[in-house]
């Protein structure tokens, strides 16, 4: 029995979930008593959209051994995905109290805390994240001291660092002209293909790439997510409320001149992100093709801003007609500073969550 459960998991960590399934499924149907069968079938349950079955399937591993941190926090994942956020919490105060270094129950706990309104504990814990299973780090590596509990004197030298996805650094850079305002010598390192964005928004006028990074040797540094954190944001405490991403006059005043030979009020769309964080973030993304009940009997056009991944829906949509005549133009349109000007000059955006 021990090889095969060794087999499954072995499956289950490179990803062939539909092998890892089969070996779980036998065990079961064997009569297996092992704990971690039950926690890892009820993950690929999950996964598979089956969250009865999966609560199901954790809860026996739940049972079987009550000591196993592991089945509280995949408990408590499905429990946060279909809303009961209170059960959820509960699960991972277990799995913490069972295993008090367990990182990653406390990363999905600061997950909660966060969508639940409570920035104060939610962002503590949030500071876990370099500790997880799947790490995520800076996207450079800064030899100089990092920012701990103090603040920041005046004129003292910081270090920002951009960490995650793009979408990441566009929400966050909105604390580094904050930062600078409060006389702190801030130097802000992020992708390379944002800034012509960062500069033209007067977010930092040369920022550094994540190779600069490791030649700073004054100062302290700081990844950008943990500003919130250091700047002590809440919902009565936003700090920045105002828009804070432009474009160029000169790019902006290029697609007024191209969208306003449209003769309708035009919705900028996009439905899909990255697939790989789908497995993540379960129906983050829809289908373009959810939009089509908008496009009846309404006046208006669509012009598309899916860019890579999902895109290709666009070639056999029923409502393909209702785009702006220039689609083709925006599709071949990569760079962040231009789009910012194509999404200035739309009258509505709707996006999925990306």
């Amino acid at each position: 029995e021990e090889q095969i459960i060794s087999q499954a998991i072995k499956f289950h960590l490179k990803g062939n979930i539909s092998e890892a399934t089969k070996y779980y499924q036998q065990l079961i149907n064997q009569g297996c008593n092992d704990q971690r069968v039950f926690s890892n079938y009820g993950v690929i349950l999950q996964d598979l959209g089956k969250s009865k079955e999966a609560i199901i399937s954790l809860r026996k591993a739940v049972e079987l051994k009550p000591d196993y941190a592991d089945a509280h926090n995949n408990l408590g994942n499905i429990l946060k995905d279909i809303g009961n956020l209170k059960e959820a919490e509960l699960s991972y105060r277990k799995a913490i109290e069972l295993k008090p270094d367990y990182a990653d129950a406390s990363w999905n706990l600061s997950l909660l805390e966060l969508l639940q309104g409570n920035y104060k504990n939610g962002q503590e814990n949030y500071e876990v994240r370099s500790k997880i299973k799947k790490a995520i780090t800076p996207h450079g590596k800064a030899k100089i001291r990092k920012v701990g509990n103090q603040k920041l004197e005046k004129e003292e030298k910081l270090l920002v660092v951009s960490e995650q996805g793009i979408g990441d650094t566009l929400q966050y850079m909105r604390y580094i002209p904050y930062l600078r305002s409060q006389n702190i010598d801030v130097s802000f390192s992020a992708q390379e293909k944002l800034h012509t964005l960062i500069k033209a928004s007067g977010i930092d006028l040369n920022p550094l790439t994540p190779t600069q990074t490791n030649n700073v040797s004054k100062g302290k540094w700081i990844p950008l997510l943990s500003l919130p954190r250091y700047l002590q944001i809440a919902p009565n405490n936003p700090i920045i409320t105002e828009p804070y991403i432009h474009s160029t006059d000169e790019l902006n005043q290029k697609w007024k001149n191209i969208l306003s030979r449209e003769k309708r009020p035009i919705i900028g769309i996009n439905w899909q992100g990255n697939p790989e964080m789908e497995k993540t973030y379960h129906g983050r993304s829809i289908p373009l093709e959810t939009f089509s009940t908008l496009a009846r009997n309404n006046n208006y056009n669509f012009l598309s801003l899916q860019k890579g991944f999902g895109s290709e829906q666009l070639d056999n949509c029923s409502f393909k007609y209702r785009f702006v005549e220039c689609q083709e133009q925006v599709d071949s349109t990569w760079d962040f500073l231009e789009n910012a000007a194509i999404i200035e000059n739309c009258d509505l955006i709707i996006t999925c969550d990306t």
